[in-house]
């Protein structure tokens, strides 16, 4: 039993030097050429062989007395006497390192006793209020609203009219630098500037929602990035 195992492990030892001969790059030289023989050397052992023999895996094809033409990795190599051919080593593999995925922001909002889904947030680096509202174009504050947290919109904003409730209203149609909702921040972010001066939470509109992804169960509605 002990003989077979060493029979075995002296078999495998064999098959690993032979893999790695084939695994690095070889100097193969030419000695002597002597007519059905050539006495070659690779890398380091030298052996002299005939046509059909092999050596360190390369081959002797044929041979002349000016050169012999030796099979090295499956192609045809003539060298004259004391010339070199160096092999090619074979191109190194690289580990392919684990892809990290980066969890995607998300911030959840819990309706209130009035049944609104409001939540702090941040624009332009100011915080405010927000009131969500998917029936909203864009974000929508008043204009007492808009210069409490320092927005340009007189001279930024472009002016137009709205409907509400009450009639045709004024406002200036402009875009944020940034907004910010939890962990979300999205630039550029397109509001109006109603020309009021009510104080209710700034309305959330579709300008920053539709650039998320919203999903809502009952009294909870949770806002991911895209």
């Amino acid at each position: 039993m002990a003989n077979s195992r060493c029979g075995l492990v002296k078999y495998l030892v064999l098959i690993f030097l032979s893999i790695a001969n084939l695994s690095f790059a070889q100097e193969i030289k030419v000695l002597g050429l002597f007519g059905d023989r050539a006495f070659i050397k690779v890398d380091e052992k030298s052996a002299v062989i005939k046509v059909g023999q092999s050596h360190q895996n390369v081959q002797l094809k044929s041979i002349s007395s000016q050169k012999a033409v030796l099979v090295i990795e499956s192609k045809e190599v003539p060298l004259g006497l004391g010339e070199t051919f160096q092999s090619a080593p074979p191109p190194v593999i690289e580990e392919k390192k684990p892809e990290i995925v980066k969890p995607k922001a998300s911030v959840s909002i819990y309706a209130n006793l009035g049944h609104q889904f409001i939540t702090s947030g941040v624009i332009n680096g100011r915080i405010v209020s927000f009131l969500v509202d998917t029936g909203a174009t864009s974000i929508s504050m008043s204009r007492k609203q808009a210069q409490r947290i320092g927005i340009d919109f007189r001279t930024k904003g472009k002016e137009g009219m709205s409907g509400t409730a009450n009639g045709p209203v004024k406002h200036w149609q402009m875009t944020l630098n940034s907004v910010k909702v939890g962990t979300i921040t999205l630039p550029f972010v397109d509001a109006t500037i109603r020309d009021t001066e009510d104080d209710l939470p700034i309305l959330l509109g579709m300008s920053f929602l539709s650039r998320v992804k919203l999903e809502q169960s009952g009294q909870k509605m949770v806002l991911t990035e895209k």
